[in-house]
C-alpha cells in the first residue's frame, strides 16, 4: 500500500512538473529589425553614374545581430533612365520572422521644373500667336526637353532645348522638316535657334529665330515667346 500511494505521489508531482513547465514557455512572433544605411528616399541625376548600395542591419530580440538581405542585385536603379526604383531588405530569425525595409530611388532629369502644359503668347513681325504647348523632359538625356508643337506649327513635334548651367533653356540650331499646314511653301523645312531666354513668374520669355530652308520658299523672321505655366 504504501508502494501505491507513493508511485501515485510521484506521478502527481511528475504531472504538475510537466504543467508548470508547459506554461512558461511561449513562441517566438516578433519580427526582426531591418534598418536601411543611409537615406531611405534618394533623388539621383539621369546619367549620374553607377549607384553603390550601401545595405541594411537587422537586429532580433532573441537572436541577436543578423544578416539582412536585398534584391539590390536585380533592380538597382537604372540611372541611365529616369525613373522610380525600389529596393527591398529582408532578415529572418531562427523561428521563421521576417522583417523588411524599402529603400526608394528616383532618377530624374534635371530640366525637369520646365515640364508642364504652357499658355503661349508668341509675337512675331506683323502677327501674335496664342496657343498652349506641352514641354516633357527627355527619360535618357539629362537636362534636354522637348516642345510638342513649337511655334504653334502643326507637325513640329522634335524641336528641343537645353537646360544650361546657369538655368536658363537654350535651342540649339535644328532642322524640322515638312511642318505646317496646307501647300506649297506653308509645308516646309524650318530651322530654329534661339537667342535669348528670360525668366519670369510663372514662366518664361524665349526669343527665337524660324528659317524656313526648303528650296524656293526661303524666308527669316524672329519671335519672341511668353510661356505661362498652366
Amino acid at each position: 500500500m504504501k508502494k501505491n500511494i507513493l508511485l501515485l505521489s510521484l506521478l502527481v508531482l511528475g504531472i504538475g512538473t510537466t504543467l508548470t513547465f508547459t506554461g512558461c514557455s511561449k513562441d517566438d512572433t516578433t519580427s526582426p529589425v531591418v534598418t536601411i544605411t543611409g537615406a531611405t528616399s534618394i533623388e539621383l541625376s539621369l546619367n549620374s553614374g553607377t549607384w553603390i548600395d550601401l545595405g541594411a542591419t537587422a537586429t532580433d530580440d532573441e537572436d541577436g545581430t543578423l544578416i539582412a538581405t536585398s534584391d539590390a542585385s536585380s533592380v538597382n536603379p537604372n540611372t541611365s533612365a529616369v525613373g522610380t526604383y525600389t529596393i527591398t531588405y529582408i532578415a529572418t530569425d531562427a523561428a521563421g520572422n521576417v522583417g523588411s525595409a524599402i529603400r526608394t530611388i528616383r532618377v530624374k532629369n534635371d530640366a525637369e521644373n520646365f515640364a508642364g502644359n504652357y499658355n503661349v503668347h508668341d509675337t512675331v513681325p506683323g502677327d501674335v500667336f496664342t496657343y498652349t504647348q506641352t514641354i516633357t523632359v527627355d527619360n535618357t538625356s539629362n537636362n534636354v526637353v522637348h516642345f510638342n508643337r513649337f511655334g504653334d506649327y502643326a507637325n513640329n513635334s522634335g524641336i528641343f532645348a537645353n537646360k544650361l548651367g546657369n538655368g536658363t533653356l537654350q535651342i540649339p540650331s535644328q532642322t524640322a522638316i515638312d511642318i505646317g499646314t496646307g501647300s506649297g511653301c506653308n509645308v516646309s523645312n524650318h530651322q530654329f535657334s534661339s537667342t535669348n531666354f528670360t525668366a519670369i513668374s510663372n514662366g518664361f520669355v524665349l526669343e527665337y529665330i524660324d528659317q524656313i530652308t526648303s528650296s524656293g520658299c526661303t524666308a527669316t523672321t524672329t519671335g519672341t515667346a511668353t510661356y505661362t505655366k498652366q
